[in-house]
């Protein structure tokens, strides 16, 4: 079947916005484009490096496809890919804040009357600095211990794990626990 590929943003500038190519789903249509548009597929294959990511719409379907779906065959008639932008990643955005803090503490030295930038700009230095220096926590999914959710009492997992975050909630919580410390004492009574 016939089907209207639609291109955003960044891709419909390099590439164009609209083909028509007979596939049945997204990885056929992405394949359609690589041998059909000159530098589709280098564009694609490196755009994650940039932190440039895709989104997949059918029709006029607001939510988008997962991965899972990219090979599904599809009776979508429009299928929209859309570029997204994801996080810095990486020790960017430390650097970006030394930065920043560096220009309003400037600022706040050269311009009157802005002499209260200079302490935003150095705090802003400060936590740029400490998130260069610090090493970013890895959180294991599950202790080896056989941590597993109870189907007795159908809850969800109780973390107990060195370094994992806690969650602090208010009103009805929705997720297991987080043991924060634990004590055994052992006497004869």
């Amino acid at each position: 079947m016939l089907r209207r590929i639609e291109l955003h943003g960044i891709l419909a500038e390099k590439f164009g916005k609209s083909f028509d190519f007979d596939v049945e789903s997204t990885r056929e249509a992405c394949e359609a484009l690589s041998y059909q548009v000159d530098g589709f597929r280098q564009f694609m294959m490196t755009a994650h490096e940039s932190g440039l990511f895709f989104a997949v719409f059918y029709d006029d379907n607001e939510q988008s496809i997962s991965a899972d779906e990219v090979e599904m065959k599809t009776g979508a008639k429009v299928i929209r890919i859309v570029p997204k932008i994801t996080g810095a990643g990486g020790d960017a955005m430390g650097w970006i804040q030394v930065i920043a803090g560096a220009a309003l503490v400037g600022v706040g030295f050269l311009v009157p009357g802005m002499q209260p930038l200079i302490g935003a700009g150095a705090g802003l230095m400060l936590g740029g600095a400490a998130a260069l220096l610090m090493p970013r926590p890895t959180i294991t999914p599950q202790d080896p211990d056989g941590n597993k959710p109870s189907y007795a009492f159908g809850g969800p997992v109780t973390t107990v794990a060195e370094g994992n975050p806690v969650a602090v909630g208010y009103g009805r919580c929705h997720w297991g626990g987080a043991v924060i410390s634990m004590m055994i004492v052992n006497e004869d009574t």
